[in-house]
């Protein structure tokens, strides 16, 4: 982490530097053409000026033999093209519009000179890219400022494009999932040409200020050769920079009760404060070269959650509504400076400190952990145009983040390989009830950080665009937990019954107690590496026809655990040889077609073909590493209160010398996806454009887990009788996703703008990165995946009205999500209470669910019958708006009055984001029900001053 006199370097270096007009090539874009004369002939040594209106920035060049010209890497934002040739007239055209990865196809006709005159035009940009088999959508500025946008996280507009969901992500980190990326690790996240993923897992590291974003791309499928990690599609973001005028912003965002409606649970509204303020400034240090920008952003909030269990007559000591305050601070400082007309340099950084209390309290749960993540990185790079044909760009990286994750209300601990009794004893006993889970035993700690070198070359010759580059990640992390240690660990119970934490008699009265679980504490050092090379060549094969040829290498170290140390362990581990381990022949071929249908630059026709590589599983490989380092305790029945009958709790470690262990396989590879598109977008009148198309993506290689040294039934004998559980992680995830994406848009004109997108969506998987259910019958798995909605509508709009007063709005309706019926106890003896109601398939909820299956057992056990409507849907309708009014003072101070109001119709939406509250215990006397729900309507005032 950079602390002290070393952040205070960086920050200097920063403010030093400036704003150019070149970035990342994946995230810039280009404005390319053929000068000809009137007649049609081309005309070389044509004088080529770009200019970047914001910034002044500019760049020149002189048309090739065949008039061709190319700038490419621009940032996305407003440029003017001006051609002068001596005896022609000059031709000047404005306000052409780049965004990230767009190519402008701009043809200049010149005139002979009759007078000394400038002909200057506007440029009009096409709502249709003809040069492009992939499928995206870019969130550009406009809809950024005049869209509601709940809490600023300027991600949560990627959901504005269709094939985008928050559902199968996980509460830590803003994130989405993208085109076929059912798993939360599945989207690559790039922020100014570089890598934005955590290499622990693949979530997003970091979330940016608002107004730190220029804009962002989501691309759901067919994503060129430069990028990787991602198994569906990956959202390539550009930070702001400074202009040639010092701008500048200031604003508080402010909610609390008064503002608020009551949540679904709640019998009053509970007290609720939010502030989230801070601004942004920049400008020039020297005009036309070097400019910066800055901004900081804090959130403090005052929430609260509601337990509702269902069961008040054993657990109202417990139920009601409780606080959840949470912090954040954003901050950002870019920096670009000019240094010729064919070479600049930026440097960036961004920081984010967040603390959260209580993760996982609500519904059920009636304790939780809390969190704290601070994040930091530094990007640095030197773009040099090489005349009109070649470019290189060469990026630096180096990021620092942790994850503290430890017992609610406890002090935080930050120092690893330590674990003093001040530290285990901030662990109590969690208790797990078909009703209710209460207590803390969560202490996790892990820091990575992500050495990151990436060299870009692009050349344009003839018909060809071709860009190769190399890249190099070094990633080193800790792995360390504490919790759930044998003083605490997890009693898990068969029956509701009352319960008072507070009351020893209660505590002691409880019975029927089914498992019980504890771990020793561990911590695991283990580093990763990633080697990637890749070619990419845009061919335009014909005048409308372009074709995207690209083959991408990625070599992956340390995903399949290959620096294992087999002779650090007291026994040789069975099924292990980790001389066969490493996935070293991952080359993802990337094609695809896009064919302009009658060669106006209206329709294109599409398609695309490629291998695409995911991030790394490092959760799911790490205990290895701690065999007979970490030991895991599984009793089943057991005496309670003291699990261990008055034993040391090492003898249950340790009985009859048969340890669990975890092993890897040894064909353990890096998840592959292999994805095909087709598709049609049509320019429409009016500035609008209509997009189809059709996604199949299937996922492949993702972890599994299952016991493989499971007893015979019969002779109760296990292959290996040394061991207990064999735990093997297996490459045997498998995910088929197929969608319909649909998508009508206005691009801003005439003071209005709107998209309207639509998804169908048709996924099944075998719950990747899961426990097998039941060793015996592994098809059990199979069902729809976890995160999918058959069907989601998102349309959203804005409209500036007389009086500066401008109007926005996002409508969301997504249909409900799978579940499953579990047994609520451990029916195939393999100590997990993870088994599936007989006679039901995973993930049948809200989709194929045999009721009576689950009535049957109920009634086995002497519970009622569910009827059908009594099980509460998961689906989501939400209207959010946004009123802004703007008080003008000059031409460029104003102060914007702001309201939005999050459910504007107060909709009853069940189930809490990240797919919490659902009760699937069939056991339960709730069972079907959802006891959590999204927020209520909420109303938020702001003012926001700009200059």
């Amino acid at each position: 982490m950079i602390r002290g006199s070393a952040r205070l370097c960086c920050l200097l270096l920063l403010y030093s530097m400036s704003a150019a007009t070149m970035r990342a090539q994946g995230s810039a874009g280009q404005i390319e053409g053929t000068v000809r004369d009137e007649q049609g002939g081309v005309l070389p040594g044509v004088a080529m000026t770009v200019r970047n209106q914001e910034s002044g920035v500019t760049r020149t060049l002189t048309t090739v033999n065949d008039g061709r010209f190319a700038f490419p890497a621009l940032a996305p934002g407003r440029y003017t093209v001006r051609a002068e040739l001596t005896g022609f007239s000059v031709q000047e055209v404005s306000d052409i519009i780049i965004t990230i990865g767009f190519s402008h196809r701009l043809d200049v006709t010149l005139k002979v000179q009759a007078l000394a005159e400038t002909l200057t035009v506007r440029g009009e940009s096409p709502v249709v890219d003809t040069t492009k088999a992939e499928i995206s959508g870019t969130v550009t500025q406009q809809q950024i400022e005049s869209l509601p946008m709940n809490s600023r996280q300027y991600l949560s507009l990627a959901l504005l494009v269709p094939g985008t969901t928050v559902d199968a992500t996980r509460s830590f980190f803003a994130t989405v999932n993208v085109g076929g990326s059912m798993t939360f690790n599945g989207t690559g996240n790039v922020v100014d040409g570089m890598i934005n993923n955590w290499a622990e897992d693949g979530e997003p590291r970091q979330d940016l200020p608002e107004d730190a974003v220029e804009e962002f791309k989501v691309t759901n499928a067919g994503y060129k050769a430069e990028f990787g990690l991602a198994t569906g599609g990956v959202v390539e973001t550009v930070t702001k920079s400074g202009g040639n005028a010092f701008r500048g912003t200031a604003f508080e965002y402010f909610r609390n009760k008064a503002l608020n409606s009551r949540g679904v649970f709640e019998t009053v509204k509970p007290d609720y404060r939010r502030d989230q303020f801070g601004g942004s400034v920049g400008g020039p240090i020297v005009r036309d070269k070097v400019h910066f920008f800055g901004t900081f952003e804090r959130t403090d909030t005052e929430e609260f959650y509601t337990v509702r269990t269902g069961q008040p007559q054993f657990y109202s000591k417990l139920e009601g509504t409780f606080p959840l305050p949470s912090t954040r601070n954003l901050y950002s400082v870019r920096g670009d400076v000019r240094l010729s007309n064919s070479q600049s340099l930026f440097a960036r950084f961004l920081g984010e400190d967040d603390k959260k209390t209580c993760q996982g309290c609500g519904g059920v749960a009636a304790s939780g952990r809390d969190e704290e993540v601070p994040r930091e990185s530094v990007v640095m790079g030197h773009t040099w145009v090489r005349g009109a044909r070649q470019l290189n760009d060469l990026r630096f990286q180096y990021a620092h983040a942790a994850f503290y994750g430890y017992p609610g209300g406890t002090p935080l601990w930050t120092e690893t390989g330590a674990f003093p009794a001040e530290r285990v004893n901030r662990s109590t006993r969690t208790y797990n009830f078909p009703s209710l889970v209460y207590g803390n035993n969560y202490d996790y700690i892990s820091p990575e950080s992500r050495w990151e070198l990436r060299d870009t070359y692009a050349m344009n010759y003839g018909n060809h665009g071709v860009k190769f580059g190399g890249e190099y990640n070094y990633m080193p992390y800790v792995s360390e937990g504490a919790g759930n240690s044998p003083s605490s660990g997890t009693y898990s119970f068969s029956r509701d019954q009352f319960f008072d934490p507070n009351d020893p008699a209660s505590v002691a009265a409880l019975t029927g107690a089914a498992t019980f679980s504890a771990q020793t504490p561990y911590t695991t050092s283990h580093p990763t590496k990633y080697y990637v090379g890749f070619v990419q060549d845009d061919w335009r094969l014909r005048p409308n026809i372009t074709v995207n040829l690209g083959l991408r290498y990625e070599r992956l170290y340390g995903n399949a655990n290959e620096d294992l140390d087999v002779n650090s362990f007291p026994v040789p581990l069975p099924y292990v040889d980790v001389s066969q381990r490493g996935d070293k022949d991952n080359f993802g071929p990337r094609t695809g077609i896009a064919w302009d249908l009658f060669s106006n630059a209206r329709t294109v026709v599409r398609a695309g073909y490629g291998r695409f590589y995911g991030h790394i599983r490092l959760l799911g490989t790490l205990p290895e590493f701690n065999n007979f380092r970490q030991f895991t305790i599984s009793i089943t029945n057991p005496p309670y209160p003291d699990p261990y009958n008055g034993q040391p709790p090492t003898l249950f470690i340790l009985t009859s010398q048969a340890p669990n262990i975890s092993v890897v396989s040894n064909e353990m590879i890096q998840p592959a996806a292999d994805q095909s598109t087709a598709g049609v977008s049509s320019a429409l009148p009016f500035n609008m454009g209509l997009h189809v198309d059709f996604v199949y993506n299937h996922a492949k290689g993702d972890y599994k887990t299952l016991n493989i040294n499971f007893r015979d039934p019969v002779t109760l004998q296990r292959p290996l009788p040394q061991f207990n559980r064999i735990d093997q992680i297996r490459p045997d995830a498998d995910l088929k996703y197929k969608a319909l994406y649909v998508k009508l848009e206005k691009r801003y004109s005439h003071n209005s703008q709107f998209l309207v997108s639509y998804t169908f969506t048709d996924s099944d998987d075998n719950n990747p990165m899961g426990r097998y259910l039941d060793v015996f019958n592994l098809n059990l798995d199979d069902g729809p995946s976890s995160g999918e909605r058959r069907h989601a509508i998102v349309a959203s709009g804005s409209v500036l009205f007389p009086w500066d007063i401008t109007l926005g709005a996002l409508y969301s309706y997504r249909s409900q999500l799978p579940w499953s019926a579990t047994a609520g106890r451990d029916l195939n003896g393999d100590t997990f209470n993870t088994d599936l109601v007989p006679g039901t398939t995973r993930n049948s909820g809200s989709r194929n669910l045999n009721l009576a299956a689950v009535n049957a057992y109920r009634q086995a056990n002497a519970l009622g019958a569910i009827a059908e409507n009594g099980i509460d849907s998961s689906r989501i309708s939400v209207v959010d708006v946004r009123v802004s009014k703007a008080l003008r003072f000059g031409d460029r101070r104003k102060i914007d009055l702001l309201a939005q109001a999050f459910n504007l119709f107060n909709t009853q939406n069940l189930q809490a984001q990240f797919g919490g509250g659902r009760v699937g215990n069939a056991l339960s006397n709730t069972f079907g029900k959802i006891t959590s729900a999204r927020p209520p309507r909420q109303v938020e005032l702001a003012v926001r001053a700009a200059w």
